[in-house]
């Protein structure tokens, strides 16, 4: 019996460095990773409508659609951003009393096109109602890229 579990492991190992003579494949779809930063402490403003398009290009716009949230300590203050060099992209979901959070993951350059992936955490019911919003800052260049969200 030993023999044979002796035989078996030395055909695994022979069989796992056996090499693969077959070439890899050309990667079509390259994706380029584009770096970003979330916003944090600002507030969908209630009178609002959600808007269409996730991209806000412009301080009034901006101003117009989100408050700051200014809150006490060290990472109180809004995250600012500079229209001049940057754009933000929020997503915004309708109000609900659940626990709801809104997590970006990734935003990658591929076939010309931005991809941005998020996540969507819901969890316990609350007492009190909240409107999810997550806002990313990205590079002014790629402003005129047309943009996929997409939600995991």
């Amino acid at each position: 019996m030993k023999k044979i579990v002796i035989a078996l492991a030395l055909i695994g190992a022979i069989m796992a460095c056996k090499s693969n003579n077959q070439a890899e494949p050309v990667a079509e779809n390259t994706a380029e990773e584009v770096t970003f930063e979330v916003a944090k402490n600002y507030f969908f403003k209630n009178n609002q409508e959600i808007p269409s398009d996730p991209k806000i290009t412009d301080s009034l716009q901006f101003s117009t659609l989100f408050g700051m949230a200014t809150v006490m300590g060290e990472d109180g203050k809004p995250t600012p951003i500079d229209f001049n060099s940057q754009f933000a992209v929020a997503v915004v979901l309708p109000v609900t009393d659940m626990s709801t959070e809104i997590c970006p993951q990734t935003v990658v350059m591929q076939n010309d096109t931005l991809r941005y992936t998020y996540e969507v955490k819901v969890g316990d019911k609350q007492s009190f109602s909240i409107q999810p919003l997550s806002i990313i800052i990205l590079d002014k260049k790629y402003e005129s890229t047309p943009l996929v969200m997409n939600q995991k």
